[in-house]
């Protein structure tokens, strides 16, 4: 039982932890199928055109549909290549680049906190505790009882702290 209990807390922070991460991954394929899409259907007049060189088309690409420029992502149909040169057409995809942001700031946000520790926090972490006796329930052989009502012997009985109370 603790063992799927273990499993359960630790699915759930996994799950936190990778949400954002999943959402990126998720969203950056839609948005990309979405551009693909609309690369299709536009005419040459509702795309900019890009000239490089070969050498610029390698270090500008990304995938087979789109390139980075200038910090920019673009989408793009098939690249057209005369005489040396690559011609692309090609739409800037501000989702993508606005999701590209959001990760960023993500994972950004985390690196850049210098933001000290609360000293109450600290003084949290450093209290020593002595821990109590271990207690033992003795259960007996035999036949089991039923604990549906309280017994007044095991309310009556105190157990003493045997650790120093916190200090503030």
């Amino acid at each position: 039982m603790k063992r799927i209990v273990s499993i359960i807390v630790l699915s759930a922070l996994l799950a936190h932890l990778m949400g954002a991460y999943v959402y990126f991954v998720v969203r950056q394929g839609q948005i990309r199928q979405e551009m693909r899409r609309l690369i299709g259907t536009l005419p040459e007049e509702g795309l900019e055109t890009f000239t490089f060189t070969l050498e610029e088309y390698k270090r500008v690409r990304v995938n087979d549909f789109e390139v980075k420029i200038d910090g920019r992502m673009y989408d793009h149909g098939q690249p057209e290549f005369k005489g040396g040169k690559v011609t692309l057409y090609a739409r800037h995809d501000a989702a993508e680049d606005n999701l590209i942001g959001f990760i960023t700031e993500i994972l950004n946000s985390t690196a850049e906190d210098n933001s000290p520790i609360p000293s109450q926090l600290l003084n949290f972490f450093s209290l020593a505790y002595l821990s109590p006796d271990p207690f033992m329930l003795f259960v007996p052989e035999g036949k089991a009882q039923s604990m549906d009502c309280y017994q007044a012997n095991l309310l009556a009985q105190s157990f003493p702290v045997e650790s120093p109370p916190p200090q503030a």
